[in-house]
């Protein structure tokens, strides 16, 4: 009986490194593809909340499923920013049914729209106050630690027709 011999031993599979506080993840879809950011925290098992940070390239506070990221291998201090971030900015708006009981609100249509205004006039402004409060210390880090990093954060991720992704390290 012949028996063949493997020449190789073949590979393992792959270990999936999961970001950390502070480590710089490409995301991989979505209207913010190739783009670098930073993962502030996990909030949920395998989704994270990353920052661009806004100013320097676009990105928002944004939840970011662990299955969207690469992990690469860049790490930057970050202390404790972006540790606490309200929970509604990321909650689902509840939609306005009609009254189950038939009766009619005493609302105008122009009261109904000034009010649906305000709530989102109020909601924006949240976004953005919280947006200020987690990118300015973060700049000011990122600045300390490294001048390069904001324009490599700035820059985006693409492929070329003779790059072998299998061989990149990130």
């Amino acid at each position: 009986i012949f028996f063949r011999v493997c020449s190789r031993m073949p590979k393992g599979p792959s270990k999936k490194i999961w970001p950390k506080r502070g480590q710089v993840l490409i995301i991989l879809a979505g209207p913010y593809r190739g783009k670098r950011v930073i993962c502030l925290q996990e909030v949920q098992h395998a989704v994270f909340l990353v920052t661009g940070p806004f100013k320097v390239n676009g990105v928002p506070l944004r939840r970011v499923n662990r299955r969207y990221v690469i992990c690469t291998s860049t790490y930057v201090d970050i202390g404790d920013v972006g540790s606490k971030v309200p929970d509604e900015l990321f909650q689902k708006k509840p939609k306005n049914r009609p009254n189950p009981s038939g009766g009619s609100k005493e609302k105008t249509e122009e009261k109904f729209f000034e009010e649906k205004e305000k709530k989102r006039n109020a909601f924006m402004e949240l976004r953005k106050n919280t947006q200020k409060e987690i990118d300015t210390p973060l700049i000011q880090k990122l600045k300390e630690a490294d001048p390069l990093l904001l324009k490599y954060l700035a820059s985006t991720f693409t492929l070329q027709n003779n790059t072998k992704p299998h061989e990149l390290k990130f």
